[in-house]
């Protein structure tokens, strides 16, 4: 991908990403979860949830400092909060001084994630958190 579309693709989706956690900051209560609300078009469709689900909650459960809570609903929320709030300045800090240090970065995951046993050990992590979700959700 070339530079100038990955920091405009983590430009847009960091400010659409608060925009949807502070939407959700102001308007979603606990009980909303358990009264069947969501915008998850998988689970919509097939009943299950899909291997993000419950990312959203555990943003907004890191946000108030619920890390506990924040792992039950979706550990992957972690990473989701860390990329919010750090890639965005990274972005403005390469802008800013001409640098390259996070299209590197970049670079450098995509070339690790490329290998093969990388990947095989990512699908797993994804499958086994699906499953997590599946279990939460359906029991």
């Amino acid at each position: 991908m070339r530079k100038k579309w990955l920091y405009l693709l983590i430009i847009v989706c960091s400010v659409a990403g608060s925009i949807w956690v502070l939407w959700n900051r102001v308007y979603y209560t606990p009980a909303d979860a358990h009264s069947g609300l969501n915008m998850c078009l998988f689970r919509r469709i097939t009943g299950l949830p899909c291997p993000s689900c419950g990312s959203t909650r555990s943003v907004l459960d890191i946000s108030r400092l619920e890390f506990k809570d924040a792992f039950y609903s979706n550990p992957v929320g972690f990473i989701i909060a860390f990329g919010m709030v750090v890639f965005p300045f990274w972005v403005l800090y390469d802008l800013v001084s001409r640098r390259n240090t996070f299209y590197t970065f970049y670079n450098t995951v995509e070339s690790v994630i490329r290998k093969k046993w990388v990947a095989i050990s990512l699908i797993f992590v994804v499958t086994v958190n699906w499953l997590w979700n599946i279990y939460k959700f359906t029991s």
